[in-house]
């Protein structure tokens, strides 16, 4: 069948096409993890925090990345970056880059000025 839709003893076959995942995405339970750290951090002066995955035709060393804002700035002040074993925390505006950590919850939470 390689990949058609057939007909098999009266049913339809729909062959099972594999969803090819980055190896540099964030996982399900990491986006949730960021989200609820975002709302928590708002009482910190975060006013924003998006989370930006590789898109078709990245190459293989542009990996997902979450960039916080606060206050009014229109410049992320953060950025959490998903890296091979790791993830790293930079600071957009200087490129300067803060630590690489373990886990996502460790990354967060070496952003000591927001919460």
């Amino acid at each position: 069948m390689d990949g058609e839709i057939g007909l098999v003893g009266g049913a339809v076959v729909v062959p099972f096409v594999g969803r090819h995942i980055h190896p540099l995405s964030f996982s399900v339970s990491e986006r949730i993890e960021t989200l609820r750290w975002a709302d928590a951090a708002r009482a910190h002066g975060v006013h924003r925090v998006r989370i930006h995955e590789p898109e078709p035709g990245d190459g293989p060393g542009v990996g997902g990345f979450v960039l916080v804002y606060k206050g009014t700035d229109i410049w992320a002040a953060w950025g959490v970056a998903v890296r091979s074993g790791s993830f790293e925390v930079w600071r957009p505006a200087s490129g300067t880059t803060v630590g690489w950590y373990r886990t996502l919850g460790e990354a967060l939470r070496a952003i000591h000025d927001v919460g």
